[in-house]
């Protein structure tokens, strides 16, 4: 791996982890949400330096444009998300970290020890891989795929029923003052 290679994986790298950490260790959830952004932008870049084209695509269209925005839309419906009195802080970070560490020690581990095999082999061309892809993705997983879609929409729905649903009769106006006699309606 040549210098520029390095730098560049490690630039990705710094990109996608350091705006995960913001998401983790956000106190507002609308800040941690719109922290997504750079780290979706990190995870396409690592994808462009794979020269995985389509999954390059597919990060910036759906992750970083789609899912950001119905993330940050279900968001900003939901009570509470940007009142500044309610509490936005988590208790369980300790847990949290505990969880998150034995996982990255087991991830460690089994990476260390899974017998990598390294190829000299040609890669495909970017059009052979993309059509190898589509046609897994409307072959195989054409089901699954529109289940994932609707479970979003779902959720959307939900989104927005919870934050239309009990907010309780809208008062009426107090009636305007009449400027001549100071009374209110003009009595």
């Amino acid at each position: 791996m040549d210098t520029a290679s390095l730098l560049v994986f490690i630039s990705l790298g710094v990109l996608t982890l350091v705006p995960a950490l913001f998401v983790v260790n956000s106190r507002s959830i609308v800040h941690a949400g719109f922290w997504l952004l750079p780290c979706f932008l990190g995870v396409a870049g690592l994808y462009a330096a794979l020269e995985a084209h389509f999954f390059f695509v597919t990060q910036l269209l759906i992750y970083a444009g789609a899912i950001l925005v119905l993330v940050l839309f279900a968001l900003m419906l939901t009570r509470n998300a940007m009142n500044p009195t309610e509490s936005q802080s988590n208790r369980l970070k300790p847990v949290a970290a505990l969880v998150c560490t034995a996982f990255a020690a087991g991830s460690t581990f089994i990476l260390v020890k899974h017998p990598w095999a390294i190829t000299t082999d040609t890669p495909k061309p970017a059009g052979v891989q993309t059509e190898a892809l589509g046609n897994a993705l409307i072959q195989n997983y054409a089901v699954p795929f529109e289940v994932a879609s609707l479970l979003l929409l779902a959720a959307l729905i939900g989104a927005i029923v919870l934050a239309k649903s009990d907010r309780g009769p809208v008062p009426e106006p107090a009636p305007l003052a009449d400027l001549t006699s100071g009374t209110a309606g003009g009595e």
